[in-house]
């Protein structure tokens, strides 16, 4: 059984041969070129070739495309990105356009256009299509984009929007509505190359905010982008929407957002993530995830436990893949195989 069939029939709620394994690779597609992140999140070419690259060595059930994934739309919506000619270093956002306004205006943000040369959407949109081309018969392919929530962040800064949340939530809603037509705008490119879109939104984590934020500020507009993917038409893998940290008090909101899969890390409570789900009778998929710090320092007594437990947790759940956090730069490859076996070695529980 293929990577398609596989994935297709779990998202489905259907057993298959095996549970497909989907470790989070962005730059460690990088190192396996022998290239840095900065100089592959430049080059449609290099992008698409280091997500080719992960899926020769790992055939892995699902394959990103993506480096520096939070930056991309900040840094088109106006946000300064640094990147390095040198070193591993991964690019990040280190200006923040609204971040002085002393009332929030969210008409100083201006939309980009596609089609131009000063940012870098229709490159990854670029990359999309070429992986679509190299191995998009043979497994799922998602592109990435960071969330509206997380863009917003970006251009106000967090601590000035959370105050903005408790003095001004309207010019916040503002702000909110603008990124997300922005966002369901590049969703719907990324969707014409026949690439599933993965919308993530870690600024929206818990302990970073709280459930009352998320619900306000986060679901109605995560849920806005899903609905306009679903009614697209477009022959692509479901959407979802990742952020990692603890996720267990916001299941439930995610199952209002219509998100096909969510990311359960290591500090999740997964038997009431997992309870959650049942009494909403949700058809989410579970990436159970393991610390990718252990993996990439081979410590493979806590790797086999880690394992061991979400194996034990997730018996009879069909819908539940295996995963991990972002593969760190570093990790070497032979480290992620023997996860990989680790992973399927485990028996499936009835």
């Amino acid at each position: 059984m293929g990577p398609i069939e596989r994935t297709t029939l779990v998202f489905q709620g259907h057993a298959a041969d095996r549970i497909p394994f989907i470790p989070s690779i962005y730059e460690h597609g990088a190192a396996l070129l022998g290239k840095t992140p900065s100089e592959v999140s430049r080059s449609a070419e290099l992008m698409a070739d280091a997500a080719v690259a992960a899926f020769e060595v790992y055939e892995h059930d699902l394959v990103t495309v993506g480096i520096d994934i939070y930056n991309i739309e900040a840094e088109a919506l106006g946000c300064r990105v640094r990147y390095h000619d040198t070193g591993t270093a991964i690019p990040g956002v280190i200006s923040h356009p609204l971040m002085e306004q002393t009332t929030l205006d969210a008409g100083a943000v201006g939309l980009p256009a596609a089609g131009t040369s000063d940012n870098r959407l229709d490159l990854v949109v670029d990359a999309c299509r070429r992986v679509m081309e190299t191995i998009g018969t043979d497994v799922w392919v998602y592109g990435c984009m960071g969330g509206p929530f997380s863009q917003a962040v970006e251009l106000r800064g967090f601590d000035n929007l959370i105050g903005d949340m408790v003095d001004h939530p309207a010019y916040v809603h503002d702000l909110m509505r603008k990124t997300t037509a922005f966002s369901v705008t590049h969703a719907a490119r990324l969707s014409k190359t026949g690439v599933g879109v993965n919308i993530y939104e870690s600024w929206a984590t818990l302990p970073l905010i709280d459930p009352g934020i998320f619900e306000e500020f986060v679901v109605p507009y995560e849920r806005a982008i899903v609905e306009s993917i679903r009614k697209g038409g477009y022959r692509t893998p479901p959407p979802a929407i990742i952020m990692g940290g603890n996720v267990t008090e916001l299941v439930h909101f995610f199952v209002e957002t219509g998100t096909a899969l969510i990311a359960a890390d290591y500090n999740v409570d997964f038997a009431r993530m997992r309870r959650s789900l049942t009494e909403r009778q949700s058809d989410i998929v579970v990436r159970g995830c393991v610390d990718p710090k252990l993996i990439e320092a081979g410590e493979w007594g806590p790797v086999q436990r880690a394992v061991e437990l979400l194996a034990e947790k997730s018996q009879g759940m069909v819908r539940f893949v295996w995963g991990c956090g972002c593969v760190t730069y570093h990790t070497p490859a032979p480290h992620l195989l023997r996860f990989k076996e680790v992973c399927l070695a485990q028996p499936r529980g009835a």
